[in-house]
C-alpha cells in the first residue's frame, strides 16, 4: 500500500509525530503492508500517478496549495487530514493577525510567486477528506489504528463513537448574545486569559489532547458569570466566539421594503473607517452606504438616559453589560442603578459597538455585522450624503465615570465603602471605553492610534455642521 505524506502550513509537529511510532511503523513496512513513496521530511520523491494513502498535514493558505491538493485528491484512494492545522486551519489561523509587509520581509522570493489568503483554511474546503485525525498535535496511537482497520479492509464511518480515534461531539456553548463554537475552537487560550481579567465566565476542562474551553459545568453562557461584554470575540483567532447575528433579519426587512431608520454610534464611524481605510469621509460615505442599502434615514446618536437628580447617588450602566455586573457581583448596589440605555421601536436598528446591547429588545448590528452588511457595495461610485439627524447630547452634569474592569470596581467599591455617597458614576466595562466594544472589528496593534483619531475627527467634523446650521438658522431667522 502506497502511502504519501504532504505538507501545507503547518510545523511538521504531525508527522513528527507519526515517525514516533517508530517500530509499529517500521513493522508495517517490512510486512510490505505499507510503502511511504513521497514525503520531504523523510527525503522519499518517488514518482507515482496515483497512492493508496495520502497522509495531510497543513491548512491551506494559498492558491498554489488549492491546485496542489485538488491534484492528490485525484491521485488518491484515501485522503486523511492529520491534525488541527488540516482539519481546522488551526494555528496557522493567527496569520490574519500578521502584517503583511513583515511577511514579505522574511518570504521575499517565495512571497512573490504565490497568491497567498488572508486566511488559513482546513482541507475539507476545497477537497473531499476520507478520515480525520485531529490533535496539536495529533495523537499518533489515532492514526495507527486508523491506518490497521484501512490496511485490514475493515469498514467504518466517520463519527462513530466506538473507534478511539474519533473525537467525541464537539462542545459548543450557547448564549443570547454571543455562543461558543467548539468545533472552530482551537484552545489558544487568548479568551480564557481576557475574561479573567473581568468576570471568569469560561475556563479550560479536561486534560491532554482533550482540554477544550467551556462555563463551569457546560451551562450556557447566559446562566454562568458572562455578562456578554463580548471582549472575548475580539482576541479569537479563529471565529469559535461570535455575536448573534441579525445581518438576515436586517436584509429580509430592507428587502420587503420596510421603511427602517439607522441609529448609528460615532465609535461605529470611527472603526468603520478604520477597517474600510478612509478618513474623516467616512461620515457620508456610511450614509450613502446605508441609504443605498434601503434605509430611510440615518441618525448619528449616542444613547440617551434619563436620570433622577434627585436622588443622592446615581449608577448608570453604559450597557447591560454593566446591568448584569450589578446584579451579578455587587447586588446591594442595584437599587442606585437606573435602566441601560434602550430603543423600543420596531423600525429602528442600532448599530453599535457593544455586542451586550444585543441582550436588549429590538434589532441590534454591531460594527463587525455593519461591514458584513456593506460587503456587496462598491464604495467608489457612492456620493457622501449627511446625516438625516444628529443626537449626541451629553448629560448636563457632571458625573464619576469609570472606564475599564479596575476602574468600575474600584469605584464600585468606594459606594460598598461609604467614601462615595452622591453623585452620578457612569460605568465602561470594556478597557478603554466603548470605542473598543465587544462588536468592534478585531484587534491589530498598527491601527489603534487610526481609530482613535477617526473618532477625534468625526466628532469634530460633526460640530463644525452643527455650528454652521445654526448660523444659517440665525441669518434665516
Amino acid at each position: 500500500m502506497k502511502i504519501a505524506i504532504y505538507k501545507f502550513g503547518s510545523c511538521s509537529g504531525c508527522t513528527i509525530e507519526m515517525l514516533n511510532l517508530s517500530e509499529d511503523l517500521l513493522k508495517m513496512v517490512y510486512n510490505k503492508e505499507v510503502e511511504v513513496v513521497f514525503s520531504t521530511l523523510l527525503g522519499a520523491d518517488e514518482k507515482c500517478e496515483n497512492y493508496d494513502i495520502s497522509l495531510i498535514e497543513g491548512a491551506i493558505v494559498s492558491e498554489g496549495d488549492v491546485a496542489t491538493i485538488k491534484d492528490i485528491r485525484r491521485r488518491s484512494k484515501i485522503l486523511i487530514a492529520m491534525g488541527s492545522c488540516a482539519v481546522l486551519g488551526g494555528v496557522p489561523g493567527l496569520r490574519r493577525f500578521t502584517n503583511e509587509d513583515e511577511v514579505k520581509s522574511v518570504y521575499v522570493e517565495d512571497y512573490s510567486e504565490h497568491k497567498y489568503f488572508s486566511e488559513a483554511m482546513p482541507v475539507s474546503r476545497f477537497v473531499k477528506v476520507d478520515y480525520y485525525v485531529r490533535g496539536c498535535p495529533m495523537n499518533r496511537y489515532e492514526l495507527l489504528s486508523l491506518l490497521e482497520k484501512i490496511l485490514q479492509n475493515v469498514w467504518f464511518k466517520q463519527e462513530e463513537r466506538r473507534f478511539p480515534f474519533i473525537r467525541e461531539k464537539t462542545l459548543d456553548i450557547e448564549g443570547t448574545a454571543l455562543s461558543l463554537d467548539g468545533e472552530k475552537c482551537i484552545t489558544c487560550g487568548r479568551c480564557v486569559k481576557v475574561c479573567q481579567e473581568i468576570v471568569s465566565a469560561i475556563d479550560y476542562i479536561n486534560r491532554s489532547i482533550e482540554t477544550t474551553v467551556s462555563t463551569p459545568f457546560k451551562v450556557k453562557l447566559d446562566e454562568s458569570s458572562c455578562i456578554s461584554c463580548g471582549q472575548c470575540t475580539l482576541y479569537c483567532p479563529v471565529g469559535a466566539l461570535k455575536e448573534r447575528s441579525s445581518v438576515s433579519e436586517v436584509q429580509r426587512l430592507l428587502k420587503s421594503g420596510t421603511r427602517l431608520t439607522a441609529y448609528v454610534e460615532p465609535e461605529v464611524l470611527a472603526a468603520l473607517g478604520e477597517e474600510l481605510n478612509f478618513d474623516k469621509r467616512i461620515s457620508g460615505i456610511a450614509v450613502a452606504a446605508l441609504k443605498k442599502l434601503g434605509f430611510e434615514k440615518v441618525i448619528l446618536w449616542r444613547p440617551q438616559v434619563t436620570v433622577r437628580m434627585q436622588d443622592n447617588l446615581t449608577i448608570i450602566p453604559s450597557s447591560e453589560a454593566e446591568a448584569i455586573y450589578i446584579q451579578r457581583f455587587h447586588p446591594e448596589l442595584s437599587k442606585y442603578m437606573i435602566e441601560p440605555p434602550k430603543i423600543d421601536s420596531s423600525s429602528v436598528v442600532w448599530i453599535t459597538s457593544c455586542l451586550a446591547r444585543k441582550l436588549s429588545r429590538g434589532l441590534i448590528l454591531t460594527t463587525r455585522e455593519l461591514i458584513r452588511l456593506l460587503s456587496t457595495l462598491d464604495f467608489g461610485i457612492l456620493t457622501e450624503k449627511s446625516f438625516d439627524e444628529v443626537k449626541l447630547n451629553e448629560l448636563n452634569f457632571k458625573t464619576n465615570k469609570a472606564v475599564g474592569i479596575q476602574e468600575v470596581e474600584r469605584i464600585l467599591m468606594s459606594v460598598n465603602d461609604g467614601r462615595l455617597r452622591e453623585g452620578a458614576i457612569e460605568l465602561y466595562i470594556c478597557n478603554r471605553g466603548c470605542l473598543y466594544g465587544g462588536g468592534q472589528p478585531y484587534l491589530r496593534p498598527e491601527i489603534t492610534m487610526k481609530r482613535e483619531g477617526l473618532l477625534a475627527q468625526i466628532l469634530s467634523s460633526t460640530e463644525e455642521e452643527k455650528r454652521g446650521s445654526l448660523g444659517i438658522m440665525e441669518a434665516l431667522f
